[in-house]
Formats: C-alpha cells, structure tokens, sequence
C-alpha cells in the first residue's frame, strides 16, 4: 500500500502551494455559501432539492481552500518547476510538456515491472505504443491527441499513486469529496490557526450539460484499475491543454477557465474551514472515512489518527 498522504485521491483538494491563487472565471461560478454546518450538509445531499433531483447527474470535488482554482496536478507551475529538471525542462512547447508527462509514466510502468506488478492495460501492442520512439513518433509534433484513450488506465492508477497527471479526481458522491476538503485542514491545520474568513469547498459539475463545453472530458475507467478509485466511486475529468510543436506551453489551465459561458454548470458550496472536524467526523458517522476509502490496513490506521485530529480540531483548548 502506497503512502496515503502524498498521494492525490478523489475529490482531494489542491496542495498548499495553491494556497492564494485565484481564478479569474470564479465570480461567474453558481456559488452557494453555507454558514453552518447543518446548511451545509442539506445543500450538498444527494437526495436534497439542489443535487438531489431524479435526472441530476453530477459528480463532486473537494478542496481545501475555497480559493483554489481547478488545475490538474501535472498543469500546476509548482509541480512542473518540483520535477521538470534538467535537460527537460528546457522542453518549453506543447509536445514537450507531452514529454514530461509521458516521461513520469514511464518511470511508473518500469517501477511497475520492477516490482512484478500489473501495469492497467498491458498489451505487447500497448507496450509497443508506449515505446519512446513510437510515441514521440505519434505525439511529437502536436499534442492534440494526447493522452489516447489507451494511456488514461495507467494515467488514473499512477495519478492516484501519487504521480502528477492531467486527470483531475472526482467523485459521483458527495461526502467522498466532503471527506477529502475536510481532512486536509485537520490533518494539517490547527484550529488556532484558521481565521473566520477561511472557507473550503464542494464543487459539484453537471455531466448532463458536460457536452457543451469544449476542452473537458469525463472519463470512467474499469473499477478494477485501482482499489482506491473503487472505493471511492471515483471518476476523472481531462483539462484540454495541448498545442502544436514551438507553441509555449501555459501552466495552471484550470477547469474554470474552459467553462466560458457556460460557468453556472459548475457549482461551488462553501464553509467556514472551522468546521473541518466536524464535517470529517460526520462523513465518518455516514460511512465515509480512510478506512472505507483507502481499503486496507494502513486505511484503517490512517482513520484512527484522523478521527482523533478531528475530534480535537473541534473541540479546541
């Protein structure tokens, strides 16, 4: 079992080195804050009157901060600056970032070998595809095509084994999402330490009007990919951010900004981040904990320590 906190799971929010940036597209999201925990909990139900209707379909994200914007983990400047060294990171343009992220996968599937595990999706045909020489061959000049429908598999089981992609995690239900916006702050928060102002948040994204906007797609890969994803009810959607050979590639692309004029799809319910402890020991009482969503022994340890962070976050000395 992999170390749960350095990977990127379902509906988790945005690392702290987001912390502060805003998006520019956010004031034309629908949003809804909540005061109180209570409202909350109504508003994001899946059975309630805004998400809850017979023909909803949405699926769900959490963060941590409500300021964070929507950026796949692999777009983020902060990550690319973290592990695009050397000779690689003078690869500036569209097929370069192509490289990059083909290079990290790589290393994923030979590790995989290494450790005589399945990698999602393995064929002689796949492997053949996967080759540096045949895929620089297919998407070296343009990165339009990438990733194929072949690679998101292994994209979706290295993303959720803590190896940034651009697939961002959700989740078709809502207290998973709750769960990973509140364990963020307790887990790396005091109470003390968070002002009244500071809220975390649910995004909610409607798949019945997904086909409208261009430059996003929701992708469901085979719940045998990955025990977490199982778990999790878990989804991806892909951020549209490719171009051709000597095109500059531009980080932080976020979902926001591919909404246009049709941003009100997405939805953005708030609290106040002080009731972080009580939101987890909530989506603890509905089923919903580490032990349910990272299935396996250090899952359970894991939500012995975080109950126990929350019940103090909420009971403050």
């Amino acid at each position: 079992m992999i170390d749960q906190e350095a990977a990127e799971n379902v509906g988790a929010g945005n690392p702290p080195s987001q912390k502060g940036e805003k998006n520019t597209m956010t004031d034309s999201i629908d949003i809804i804050d909540c005061a109180t925990l209570d409202e909350f909990w109504e508003t994001m139900s899946p059975i309630g009157t805004r998400f809850g209707r017979p023909h909803d379909r949405f699926i769900f994200r959490g963060q941590a901060n409500s300021e964070w914007h929507l950026v796949p983990r692999v777009f983020r400047k902060s990550e690319i600056d973290k592990y695009k060294r050397g000779m690689m990171s003078t690869l500036r343009d569209h097929p370069g970032q192509f490289f990059f992220e083909w290079s990290l996968l790589h290393g994923f599937v030979k590790y995989c070998d290494a450790a005589g595990l399945a990698v999602p999706g393995d064929s002689m045909e796949f492997r053949a595809y996967f080759d540096q020489n045949s895929i620089t061959n297919i998407h070296g000049i343009t990165s339009s095509d990438w990733p194929q429908d072949r690679v998101v598999p292994l994209m979706g089981m290295a993303q959720h084994h803590g190896v940034p992609t651009r697939l961002l995690d959700w989740s078709s239900n809502p207290y998973v999402a709750c769960y990973h916006a509140a364990t963020t702050v307790v887990t790396e928060r005091d109470r003390d330490d968070v002002s009244a102002q500071e809220k975390i948040a649910l995004f909610a994204l409607d798949l019945n009007t997904l086909s409208r906007i261009s430059g996003l797609r929701h992708l469901v890969v085979p719940g045998s990919t990955s025990a977490n994803l199982h778990a999790q009810a878990g989804s991806f959607l892909l951020v549209d951010n490719s171009g051709n050979r000597g095109e500059p590639f531009t980080p932080d692309v976020s979902v926001e900004s591919k909404l246009g004029r049709h941003s009100s799809l997405l939805k953005k319910v708030t609290l106040p981040t002080m009731f972080a402890g009580e939101l987890l020991l909530r989506c603890n009482r509905f089923g919903v904990s580490a032990a349910s969503i990272f299935p396996g022994y250090d899952g359970v340890g894991k939500a012995v320590l975080e109950s126990t962070r929350a019940w103090h976050f909420s009971h403050p000395n």
